[in-house]
């Protein structure tokens, strides 16, 4: 497949497109989001903070950016949500990973590791040409 996946349904972009096609790291939004999803049912604020975890502090998301890609993952129905009444507080909405969410997280991985072993090579030829000079 290198770098192609298969469509996600009548409609639905693939999974590693124009999300991926991104700079910086918020390009790895989305993959960070279904995998810190994939450890359980979150609410949005402690996504934020399971995310920067699981990442190392490499992704680092935003409350604006990481609603827009629950929004959008809930709408293709990667992922499902409920309100939930505050003990303490006013409800909050949380976040659940999905079959076909789980689905998507795979063909992620794909690509992450076909990204990987191209930024490895890259590695390597530049240490050797840093090397040289």
């Amino acid at each position: 497949m290198s770098g192609q996946h298969e469509e996600r349904g009548p409609g639905r972009r693939r999974c590693c497109g124009s999300a991926a096609a991104g700079r910086g790291r918020g390009a790895l939004l989305e993959p960070a989001v279904l995998a810190a999803l994939a450890r359980g049912e979150s609410h949005g604020y402690d996504l934020v903070a399971a995310i920067e975890e699981i990442t190392g502090g490499a992704v680092v998301a935003d409350t604006g950016g990481l609603y827009r890609v629950l929004r959008r993952l809930e709408d293709e129905g990667s992922v499902i949500s409920h309100w939930e009444e505050g003990e303490a507080g006013p409800a909050r909405r949380s976040y659940r990973l999905t079959d076909e969410g789980r689905e998507l997280l795979a063909h992620w991985l794909q690509h992450l590791r076909e990204r990987k072993r191209a930024l490895d090579a890259l590695v390597d030829v530049v240490d050797a040409a840093a090397g040289d000079a």
